[in-house]
């Protein structure tokens, strides 16, 4: 016979009982205990998830700072100043007999585009005008970080001649190794100004010692428009780059005020 048929039933009963009760609660601790670990997990999940973002958050702020950055730089790079114009007055003859001559001035500018000095006025043969420099470009990190002496290259007008005129034969504009126009304001010529302009040749055939500048190139240029009478031919120079030459309609007061003799 077994146990349990040997037992009153009540105590089989109270029994069974106890250990449903104990079932229970050993349950419940169970289910506890489960809930608590899977809170704290959850709660160990949100944190990482939380500083995870915050990490997201600042690196998407150092982006964002790295390309405002880049984007004033290259804004920088691109600025372009305008640093001469050419205003056609006239032209006579014809390029078929061939005695087409143009008749113009020039002026050099300042920053805000107003004239340096009295326009010059030159007469030259063809349509064909032809504007020598010499220009001086400095590594793009000293226009891009806003350098008060490199942020923008130089320029040094030497002459302006026609088509069928030699380049020794132009007009001149600047002396050789003269402070340009537009640095002639008042001031003093800073001395890395004096020596690029008294060096410049030397520094166009010494890459070393330019860079000790912080001149990345140096060279002559001439551009040359095809001109025609009544526009006037803005002459710009961009910070990190040479010069460019654009045409707009000429002001119908700059030709009736135009002064000086013709060359």
């Amino acid at each position: 016979m077994s146990t349990s048929a040997q037992l009153p039933k009540g105590m089989v009963v109270k029994e069974l009982l106890g250990v449903a009760v104990l079932a229970a609660v050993l349950a419940g601790i169970f289910l506890l205990y489960v809930k608590l670990a899977g809170g704290k997990q959850a709660e160990q999940e949100n944190l990482e998830l939380r500083q995870a973002v915050e990490e997201l958050k600042q690196q998407l702020h150092v982006l964002q700072l790295e390309n405002q950055r880049l984007n004033t730089a290259l804004r920088l790079l691109k600025v372009d100043h305008r640093v001469a114009q050419i205003d056609v007055l006239s032209q006579e003859g014809s390029a078929d007999k061939g005695d087409l001559a143009t008749h113009f001035t020039f002026v050099e500018l300042d920053r805000e585009g107003d004239p340096l000095e009295q326009p010059r006025q030159f007469r030259v043969a063809g349509d064909m005008v032809y504007i020598e420099s010499w220009v001086v470009k400095f590594g793009d990190e000293y226009v891009e970080q806003g350098d008060p002496l490199r942020s923008t290259s130089l320029c040094l007008f030497r002459r302006v001649f026609g088509e069928a005129q030699r380049p020794v034969d132009g007009y001149s504009l600047d002396r050789n190794g003269a402070q340009p126009t537009a640095y002639r304001t008042g001031r003093e010529p800073s001395e890395l100004e004096q020596e690029i302009w008294s060096r410049f040749w030397d520094l166009a055939n010494d890459p070393d010692e330019a860079q000790k500048l912080g001149v990345r190139v140096v060279h002559g240029e001439a551009p040359f428009q095809k001109v025609v009478p009544g526009k006037r031919y803005k002459v710009l120079l961009r910070a990190s780059g040479g010069l460019s030459i654009t045409p707009e309609d000429l002001p119908p007061e700059a030709q009736a005020s135009a002064t000086g003799e013709t060359l």
